[in-house]
């Protein structure tokens, strides 16, 4: 089972820099994102959190590694909920 860190309230600078990236895509509207190459949606409702949870994966580089993020999106306030490094 992978394990999954919030970098959500991060110290490390690096992963501020890929959240605050990540919340101003989300911001330009969820269809944009839905439609991105860079997001993809996943379907299977075991990777919720709650029932109006979005959740997507994305892959940034991290000190010179391609790393997977896993967003989750509240549908009813309209905001990025969590974001996790993926290992």
């Amino acid at each position: 089972m992978a394990q999954h860190i919030s970098i959500k309230n991060s110290c490390n600078k690096e992963f501020k820099t890929i959240y605050e990236s990540i919340c101003r895509n989300f911001e330009k509207g969820i269809s944009l994102v839905q439609f991105s190459l860079k997001f993809q949606e996943i379907f299977d409702e075991s990777y919720k959190e709650f029932e109006s949870d979005k959740v997507f994966i994305t892959w940034r580089n991290f000190k010179n590694i391609r790393e997977a993020f896993e967003i989750h999106f509240d549908l009813q306030k309209n905001e990025v909920f969590e974001i996790y490094l993926v290992k």
